[in-house]
């Protein structure tokens, strides 16, 4: 899971992810120098427009997930006995991303 690690909400949603999930996950900052070199899919995106997941298989093949995809893929590996947390965080999201789509959310400084 990559996330901007200069605003508390998404790292916190990123950390939060982390909890809910049966898979091992690692939480990087967008700002990590390395990031590129060592996931090469993550060239030429912007990880701090919008939260991003490299999604790796047992063959060591990476690809980008973000958005849709990203919540989709996430909402299939919650954990047994987590999904309470889960549809907490959904919630939220979903209200974090109505009230900046409608322009009530507070400005984010960075």
């Amino acid at each position: 899971m990559i996330a901007d690690s200069s605003c508390g909400g998404c790292s916190a949603i990123a950390a939060e992810l982390a909890g809910i999930l049966a898979v091992p996950v690692l939480v990087r900052s967008c700002r990590d120098p390395h990031l590129p070199v060592e996931f090469p899919v993550v060239r030429g995106e912007r990880p701090c427009a919008r939260p991003l997941a490299v999604e790796e298989d047992e063959k060591g093949s990476a690809r980008l997930l973000g958005g849709v995809p990203l919540w989709w893929r996430g909402a299939r590996l919650v954990a047994p006995g987590r999904r309470a947390a889960a549809l907490r965080l959904a919630w939220t999201l979903a209200g974090l991303r109505l009230r900046h789509l409608l322009g009530t959310s507070p400005a984010i400084r960075r």
